[in-house]
């Protein structure tokens, strides 16, 4: 396919260079000129088609675009304020995690590119309703075929050879830092930044606050990544210093493949993805040995020239653009042909996404390709109110938890206006025919700064609800004593237990030895996120009365803490008492087995709680349970393992606390019983029965089927 640039002086009988006509090629990509071809239309979705500061998510999307538009394909690059908006598309491609593939063409093969950041793609829920995941490398697509995603392919990237390529005549010099900075906001490498100053690099980057002045001296002004190649062909040496991220999935950012191409040889902090690909370079782990490596390197300029003409031999044979077209090109052709049925093609959209916190929504979720549909995680829900209600499928939203709608709103007049432009939100989505359900954790946020706002967002939610999930019986009850709730909008899915969520199989006396233990101690645990209605303060108070009466007894303490200083409180006399253990932090998924293996005994101190998925961890790991005598605990009151305090009377945790070491801890018969029926309990509402009957109750919505029904009614 021969690109076209309309308008341009070079129709007019000027020639234009080769460089030149490359740049105008790119920006016909991103104009929408390439849209039409004589092969498929290919849609990438980028954050920004902005080339002056072009992320890595459009330097591939732009590169492999390209490549394919000479192929005859017609192609797009669509930008973030236009993902809503969709359009026609054969192959529909996700450049960057936080696409959504609902809003891919209606029987588009879906596509997710996870190029680089890998682990932020392996987090996602949704990896199911791609058709095929292609990643920057062979362990990035080990790291992937661990999730639900289907096909995996490995598909790098790549330099544009014609664009970038060296420069007859240019004198080359020094080291050069460029590419990894164009994005905006992005941190300066700590490596790089440590450098001293007589170092020859210079870091093509904007200045940052509280940067070391010492970079400083080395800063030169931001080069666009269409100039990027003006810098590289002047520079012996390409200094990249790759993100954390990038460190342990063995991706390449382009720009390494763009600097081979133009005859500057790379430096790199990591060399397993260079070692993936065949292309072995100088590499460095510490700011001292990228000093020495640099000076050394420029010390001998032939090593250097000869290095890299080996490299830029097997980047223009292996690792072009158009090299990564012709790979598309078969691995979706096999893939079409291999493919045994469909992924999902209806999304659940779900408000706020806390999974990294607490597993309860990817457990609620994970019945969803039952009823053909996936788990979309909202970043922004009044955007997504706003953009899906101009959408042709406006779909289903799950609101969670309303703490990010209104708790940071900084006094009552936002708090004011952040509920109006929320309720206008849901009005236009509602209008457009979008569904809501809305999964009442709590009635109220935990510690709501604006009550009225809050009671009046509960309240909005409750009357514009399709479907009012309530976690227990319970929960319906006491939130119908403070908001309108309609019963016939009411369903009921109980919480469940996380029963073959998290590793158990450290010992007791391991766990006990890990944690300075002995198998004799009576051990209480108070595990989870450390906030003011949780009672942790009232709880060390009792705790230090009875610890007088028992030497043998002893307290763990694990979670996230609230930045307050009330929980910088908490931790100093934690850390003043020899008989607390304390983690104030998030406790990994592997290491909850510690916390609770070691105890006797959980402790939820409770001033207030509707539901509690503590509850439901502790006894997934069999302990026996003291918790406040409220909502959802009181229908597990009868439970043997379970005692419940009065939670206005810090005596009466004392005395249930004393009476349940008493009969739960220091009797073996009665503990292995309660340890017994802890874990049957746990056992009785495992994860896999929640996630069915959540999918079941939303199938009617996500499938249209309620509108019938209520025509029907009506």
């Amino acid at each position: 396919m021969t690109l076209d640039v309309p308008g341009h002086p070079a129709h007019d009988g000027d020639d234009l260079s080769g460089v030149d006509r490359r740049r105008a090629a790119y920006r016909q990509l991103i104009d929408g000129e390439l849209a039409t071809g004589d092969g498929e239309r290919v849609i990438f979705f980028v954050h920004s088609v902005d080339l002056r500061h072009a992320t890595p998510d459009l330097i591939a999307a732009a590169g492999l675009g390209l490549a394919l538009a000479e192929r005859g394909y017609g192609v797009r690059l669509v930008p973030r304020h236009r993902w809503h908006l969709g359009g026609a598309a054969d192959i529909w491609i996700a450049t960057t995690p936080d696409a959504d593939p609902s809003q891919a063409p209606a029987r588009a093969w879906r596509v997710a590119w996870a190029h680089s950041d890998v682990a932020a793609w392996a987090e996602l829920d949704h990896l199911m309703a791609y058709h095929q995941i292609l990643v920057g490398s062979e362990v990035g697509q080990s790291l992937l075929r661990t999730t639900p995603a289907g096909r995996v392919d490995v598909l790098r990237n790549a330099a544009d050879t014609e664009l970038f390529a060296p420069r007859e005549g240019v004198r080359r010099s020094g080291a050069a830092s460029l590419g990894v900075y164009v994005e905006r906001g992005r941190v300066i490498q700590p490596l790089i930044s440590d450098l001293p100053i007589s170092v020859p690099l210079a870091v093509y980057a904007e200045p940052l606050r509280n940067m070391r002045s010492s970079l400083l001296g080395l800063l030169e002004e931001p080069i666009p990544w269409l100039r990027a190649p003006e810098v590289m062909t002047r520079s012996e040496l390409s200094v990249v210093e790759l993100p954390s991220t990038a460190l342990g999935d063995a991706t390449l950012p382009a720009h390494f493949f763009e600097s081979i191409a133009c005859g500057s040889l790379p430096v790199l902090n990591t060399r397993l993805g260079a070692t993936e690909c065949g292309l072995a370079v100088p590499s460095y782990t510490t700011s001292g040995g990228l000093a020495s490596t640099i000076t050394d390197l420029l010390a001998d300029p032939e090593r250097v020239r000869s290095l890299v003409a080996g490299l830029r031999e097997r980047v223009l044979r292996d690792h072009t653009w158009d090299v990564r077209a012709r790979e598309l090109e078969e691995r979706v052709a096999a893939a079409r042909r291999e493919q045994v049925e469909e992924p999902p093609h209806r999304a659940l959209h779900y408000f706020p996404d806390y999974n990294r916190a607490n597993p309860y929504q990817g457990m609620l979720f994970a019945g969803l390709g039952s009823v053909d549909a996936y788990p979309k995680a909202v970043a922004d829900v009044i955007d997504h109110l706003e953009t899906r209600a101009i959408s042709s499928v406006p779909g289903v939203l799950n609101i969670h938890w309303t703490t990010p709608i209104l708790q940071y709103a900084t006094g009552p007049f936002r708090a004011a206006i952040e509920l109006d432009r929320f309720s206008a939100a849901l009005h236009k989505f509602r209008t457009a025919g979008g569904r809501l359900v809305w999964t009442l954790h709590n009635v109220l946020p935990h510690e709501a700064r604006h009550v009225w706002a809050e009671t009046q967002l509960a309240q909005l939610l409750a009357d514009r609800a399709d479907v009012i999930h309530a976690l227990s019986e319970i929960t319906a009850r006491q939130a119908s004593e403070v908001l309108r709730l309609d019963p016939r909008r009411v369903v009921v899915i109980e919480h469940s237990s996380y029963v073959g969520r998290y590793p158990d199989w450290v010992s007791r006396d391991a766990a006990r030895q890990q944690l300075g233990l002995s198998p004799t101690d009576t051990v209480l645990v108070a595990l989870g996120g450390i906030r003011p209605y949780k009672g942790l303060g009232r709880l060390l108070d009792v705790f230090h009365e009875l610890a007088e009466e028992d030497p043998s007894l002893h307290l763990l303490v694990a979670g996230k803490p609230a930045v307050t200083q009330e929980t910088d409180g908490l931790k100093r006399r934690c850390e003043q008492s020899s008989r607390v253990i304390a983690e104030f932090s998030h406790v990994p998924d592997d290491q909850l087995q510690v916390w609770f293996g070691a105890a006797d005994l959980a402790v939820l101190p409770y001033s207030r709680i509707l539901n509690s998925g503590v509850f439901w961890l502790a006894q997934t790991f069999g302990l026996p349970i003291v918790g406040p005598r409220t909502g959802a605990l009181l229908d597990l009151a009868d439970e043997p393992h379970v005692r419940l305090f009065n939670p206005r009377d810090d005596r009466s945790l004392k005395e249930t606390l004393r009476s349940t070491i008493t009969e739960l801890v220091d009797d073996p018969a009665l503990a292995a019983a309660a340890r017994a029926s802890s874990f049957r309990a746990a056992q009785s509402r495992p994860p896999s029965r929640m996630a069915d009957d959540f999918a079941s109750s939303m199938e009617p919505l996500l499938s249209g089927r309620d509108r019938v029904a209520r025509r029907a009614a009506g």
